[in-house]
């Protein structure tokens, strides 16, 4: 994943606005990928000054990235420009891509990184983000958009527009999608959907059950998971918390999985208080997946 905060060198902005910027555009990211239920501490990040590159661990779902993240970054992008002069307001472009990267001895190495920066520094995906006035272009490889975009509805495939790319060396074609641009000068908004659950109370929640927080007893729970195809996915973290989340994160991904976990924790701890809460955030929960 590639991002840039488009016209971050701008001679408008002064280095005050420019400080302001920085500041905003992290703490936006990380809040989005919060809302999204993506744990900012698994990923790697090289900041590239006017925005940064990121690797994803094969834990979080490629799905999320273009069914959750764009819109909870959008309103970031919203909620952060509403109260920042023009001149220090923030405009994105994210490219996604997936592929092998390795780790050299001062930073990655990876055809994939290179392939993501020309999607995103294309001069198509540059014109259309301007031109449209739009908050936020999501720019997403041929292969991304056939694997992944239009495997899940939540995605909303429909919404992007195949644009070619030359760039460089690169001839190719790609898949765009504009959030939050103006039409007649009424905004448009990505469809409604129902409020999102909080993930981070889920993960509280479960933290707070002692046969989930330590390892030993979290891993009862996944022997007596009633549904294999969930528990046999869950990836293994040495962190407790990490191992939580992906714990959460996997069973959201199957209809039905918080209560398949709900009831291997009842047979290991019944009722306590704690397990009470966990229900309760649970039965609350929408029953639909995740990707």
């Amino acid at each position: 994943m590639a991002v840039d905060i488009a016209g971050y060198n701008d001679p408008k902005r002064t280095t005050a606005h420019r400080l302001v910027v920085h500041d905003g555009f992290w703490k936006l990211m990380r809040t989005a990928f919060a809302e999204a239920g993506i744990p900012w501490d698994t990923l790697f990040m090289e900041n590239t000054g006017d925005g940064v590159m990121i690797h994803l661990p094969p834990e979080v779902a490629k799905a999320d990235l273009v069914a959750q993240l764009p819109d909870r970054m959008l309103a970031e992008l919203r909620r952060y420009n509403e109260v920042h002069a023009a001149a220090a307001n923030v405009r994105l472009r994210v490219a996604l891509h997936a592929g092998e990267v390795y780790q050299g001895s001062h930073g990655t190495i990876s055809d994939a990184n290179s392939y993501a920066f020309r999607l995103l520094d294309a001069a198509e995906v540059k014109d259309a983000l301007k031109k449209s006035k739009a908050a936020l272009a999501l720019v997403v490889s041929n292969t991304f958009y056939q694997d992944v975009v239009r495997a899940d509805p939540a995605a909303d495939a429909p919404s992007y527009r195949r644009i070619p790319i030359e760039n460089k060396e690169t001839k190719t074609e790609a898949w765009l999608r504009l959030l939050g641009f103006v039409t007649n000068g009424f905004p448009v908004f990505a469809p409604a959907s129902p409020a999102a659950p909080d993930f981070p109370a889920l993960v509280e929640a479960l933290l707070a059950v002692s046969c989930v927080r330590k390892s030993q007893s979290r891993q009862l729970v996944l022997e007596l998971f009633p549904r294999r195809e969930i528990a046999d996915l869950v990836p293994h973290h040495a962190e407790d918390r990490l191992q939580v989340i992906a714990l959460a994160r996997t069973c959201l991904r199957f209809e039905g999985g918080l209560a398949a976990l709900l009831a291997a924790v009842r047979t290991v701890e019944p009722e306590s208080p704690q397990v009470v809460a966990l229900g309760a955030i649970i039965d609350e929960w929408p029953e639909r997946p995740t990707r």
